[in-house]
């Protein structure tokens, strides 16, 4: 795909968003109140390995700001990313960007910090480093030695002070997030659990199997990192072919196959300048069955029927809980 063809896609892409991906999502009668999250754009900016390296703070920075300028408006960082240095390189863009009511910003606490006190004082360090007032998004990032409630005492003042507008997790599993609610109920927090961020790319799509039907279930909302398989989709010889035919980039269409389903988020990574406007792109590409049936035969896992099976889905649950059980005695 050609600039000027990407720059038309970009438009589209921007025209149809509020009819197409702006949705709020409605969580059941659980005790939780219902979930609010409105995600504006398919597609945004992951900033996983910005700002680790001085010499690359300048270039970092002209990448998130032309992501700004070429139509993304979802932002996704972490504290861990360059220990703070990726928000410190969105901070430098969000200052000449300046127009912080347009944009989703998201980021996350790691485990080890997540505490009550602990979550707080994180999530404060990280709108000063990004300077961006509020986070949209506030997710704990992954398992560490707190207890949720611990976790979601942090979250809950958060959400009063105005400092975070939505909470979620990443990396959790189906087993996870059931304990996260259940300890929710038990403590009347009826902040809904809004999102959970999880690997998810054509050669690895896991989530499908049990996770992916959960979060559906009770509405919470998937963001997809590593859409690319940490950049191994952008090579493979059968998506450079299929994309070669409709004149789109084989990351186009890893991308177009992670985002087939209109409830799925994200967040590719990259500081590619020509990159970076073609994978915001690839949220208005649609692809037809065979090529999805084609994606899914070459780039996916080995003995994927196999996970498919529903027999040997339950078996697989079932061991799991068994030695999780175990694993607690």
């Amino acid at each position: 795909m050609c600039l000027g063809e990407t720059k038309r896609a970009l438009s589209l892409h921007n025209h149809e968003v509020d009819m197409q991906t702006e949705k709020t999502i409605s969580i059941g009668e659980d005790g939780l109140a219902p979930n609010s999250l409105v995600i504006p754009f398919r597609i945004g900016l992951g900033t996983y390995g910005l700002g680790e390296r001085s010499a690359d703070c300048d270039r970092d920075v002209r990448a998130v700001r032309h992501a700004l300028d070429v139509g993304y408006r979802l932002i996704d960082t972490a504290e861990i990313y360059g220990m703070g240095g990726a928000e410190r390189v969105i901070g430098r863009a969000l200052a000449a960007f300046g127009r912080r009511a347009e944009l989703f910003i998201v980021s996350k606490v790691d485990g080890s910090n997540a505490s009550a006190n602990g979550t707080i004082r994180a999530c404060k360090r990280s709108i000063e480093r990004m300077g961006c007032g509020y986070l949209d998004l506030y997710l704990l990032h992954g398992l560490g030695p707190h207890q949720f409630s611990e976790t979601q005492s942090g979250f809950s003042e958060l959400l009063r002070e105005g400092l975070v507008r939505h909470i979620g997790v990443s990396n959790f599993s189906v087993r996870n997030l059931e304990e996260w609610r259940a300890v929710a109920r038990s403590l009347r927090v009826t902040s809904p659990l809004a999102c959970n961020q999880v690997p998810y790319s054509a050669d690895a799509p896991g989530i499908e199997h049990e996770l992916l039907p959960y979060q559906r279930q009770h509405a919470i909302q998937t963001m997809a990192y590593s859409p690319l398989g940490r950049g191994a989709l952008a090579s493979h010889p059968t998506l450079v072919r299929l994309g070669e035919q409709r004149g789109l980039t084989a990351a186009q269409m890893a991308l177009a196959w992670c985002l087939r389903s209109p409830d799925i988020v994200a967040i590719p990574k990259s500081a590619d300048l020509r990159r970076i406007e073609e994978n915001l792109a690839a949220a208005s590409v649609t692809l037809a069955r065979d090529e999805v049936e084609r994606i899914e035969r070459d780039c996916g896992p080995a003995f994927r029927w196999l996970r498919r099976n529903a027999v040997i889905r339950r078996a697989r649950s079932l061991g799991q809980g068994l030695l999780s059980r175990l694993g607690h005695r």
